[in-house]
């Protein structure tokens, strides 16, 4: 009896210690169409009704703001109020049915934070369905930190889902479906407002102009399992990460308008280039286990390649990515340093292959990658005019010093498949519409080692094999080279078989990586040529 009588004091203590808990007085309000703002909004049975009620409320640490599942509101929804470390406020849903939408119309954010953090959204809905109109702004998702005091920390943006946001392809009204951080006003009005702690998670963005997920952050960025299609520029950029990491995203039809001559892009204040997956100022990021499928290229579109290092990223690192059907595989831009691009599959990407503004002496590596092709002239390209080709009298960069160091790739030819080594130049802005090719000329031996050293290839190059000293110049011996599918795991056939030269002819790459694009460990001497590590299975 004395230990029943004491296990039910326990209980009643514990009751007692939960309802007094600060836990419990936490605020959960509730949103419903068929609700009324005169209601207190803090059950089912009493909810709110209104995107201006929630607006106009400035909501503490730890408390939760529920749409109710079905629910459509019309209009633009910036909560007010903080959460704290460890109490973020939620934005999510309740009941059972549809996820929550809110329809912005014409004009507007869908939902909007102004130096607000410690925020997380999940399970929300955003559209608009408006045809494209000049000169208005459609973006779904934004945290932005503005102003000399702005800041933005703990944004947490996860289950979401954008579309049917037609908005401009250029100019200063360029839509995006997610945006964290500082906000950019041009470089006389731009601050420097740091943003820390973003996850991006598992969101789906659909039929956007321009961008899908934009930030521009600091510390603790994760873009991770979002899938995009269809949006008329790029697909995520990440801007002044450190240690950032993009990985398990799909990005399907991206760059599908940008570079349009037809269409009406505000004026002259545009930028036509855009890329599906791209990192600028970063260092020490990752991206990795991403999809990039059928991006566009457009006339003016300079870009369309599935992957970027652009300026001023140092030591980031491209790896076990699937690029097919794309308007090229990576474009690194000069003033880089140290990039790795490594077990990579690029099937079928056309036009500039590898578009190289770099320098050798920027020391980016692409290593142990297949690159194959069955139809088209696919480019390594090498950029040296951007606004001061010889066709200007201003001169050239030193092309026996651009590019990129190769090494223990496969270029493997097949069908109507072809590589071609190319030399390009044109003017900043519109170097797609007027860009020349120089391909008639060999060009000048690189120091050994510093360009192509110890790839694989297989198959034609239009004006003649890369200057490799130490080229292997074979079958590689593929599983089922071609066979590549939508998906990671659809990519078996660029798998080494036993009889394959490729099988310990790799050189050394001496970088910190411990498994190849299938999982399997890498030997330390031995490493084969290709994606595929064979030797230690």
């Amino acid at each position: 009896m004395k230990l029943l009588l004491h296990g039910l004091l326990c209980i009643l203590l514990f009751l007692y210690w939960v309802s007094c808990s600060p836990t419990s007085q936490y605020k959960v309000y509730y949103i419903s169409p068929d609700g009324s703002d005169q209601a207190d909004g803090l059950s089912p049975s009493s909810p709110w009704r209104s995107l201006a009620k929630l607006n106009e409320t400035v909501f503490q640490p730890g408390e939760q703001i529920l749409l109710k599942k079905d629910g459509v509101w019309q209009g633009n929804l910036q909560p007010q109020g903080n959460g704290q470390v460890g109490l973020p406020i939620l934005l999510s849903s309740y009941g059972s049915g549809a996820p929550p939408v809110i329809n912005i119309g014409e004009e507007g954010v869908g939902i909007e934070l102004i130096n607000q953090s410690c925020w997380e959204i999940a399970g929300i809905e955003v559209t608009s369905g408006a045809p494209h109109k000049l000169d208005v702004r459609r973006n779904g998702i934004m945290a932005i930190a503005k102003g000399e005091t702005g800041k933005v920390e703990h944004i947490v943006i996860r289950d979401c889902y954008i579309h049917d946001m037609w908005g401009q392809v250029g100019g200063d009204k360029s839509g995006i479906a997610i945006y964290v951080g500082e906000r950019i006003l041009g470089p006389q009005q731009k601050y420097n407002c740091p943003t820390n702690d973003v996850l991006i998670e598992n969101n789906r963005i659909e039929r956007m102009d321009k961008v899908g997920i934009a930030v521009n952050g600091d510390d603790g960025i994760v873009i991770r399992g979002n899938h995009m299609d269809n949006l008329g520029g790029d697909g995520i950029v990440l801007i002044g990460a450190n240690k950032g990491l993009i990985e398990y995203n799909i990005a399907d039809r991206t760059c599908m308008r940008s570079g349009d001559l037809d269409l009406d892009t505000g004026g002259e204040d545009w930028w036509p280039h855009t890329a599906a997956i791209w990192l600028w100022k970063n260092t020490e990021t990752v991206m990795q286990f991403n999809e990039v499928y059928n991006t566009g290229r457009q006339p003016a579109n300079g870009d369309g390649e599935a992957f970027d290092f652009d300026f001023e990223c140092k030591k980031c690192v491209l790896q076990y990515n699937y690029s097919r059907n794309n308007k090229g595989f990576l474009l690194i831009m000069d003033n880089t340093y140290q990039n790795v691009a490594r077990y990579n599959v690029s099937e079928n990407d056309q036009t500039h292959l590898i578009n190289m503004f770099c320098d050798t002496s920027e020391q980016n590596l692409i290593h142990n990658n297949v690159f194959y092709v069955d139809y088209g002239t696919v480019d390594i390209d090498y950029f040296y005019g951007d606004s001061y080709g010889p066709e200007k009298g201003k001169g050239k960069k030193d092309i026996s010093k651009l590019g990129a160091q190769f090494r223990n790739n496969i270029f493997y030819a097949s069908g109507q498949g072809r590589f071609r080594r190319v030399y390009s130049h044109g003017d900043s802005l519109n170097s797609a519409l007027y860009r020349k090719y120089d391909d008639h000329f060999p060009p000048p031996p690189s120091i050994p080692g510093t360009k192509f050293y110890g790839n694989c290839y297989y198959g034609p190059w239009l004006n003649g094999m890369p200057d490799d000293p130490k080229a292997l110049l074979a079958d590689p011996m593929l599983v089922a080279a071609g066979t590549g599918e939508t998906g990671l795991h659809s990519v078996g056939g660029y798998q080494l078989q036993p009889n394959s030269p490729c099988i310990s002819a790799g050189l050394p790459v001496h970088t910190p990586v411990t498994h190849d694009y299938f999982g399997n460990s890498l030997a330390d001497e031995r490493l084969d040529i290709g994606v595929h590590q064979f030797s230690t299975q």
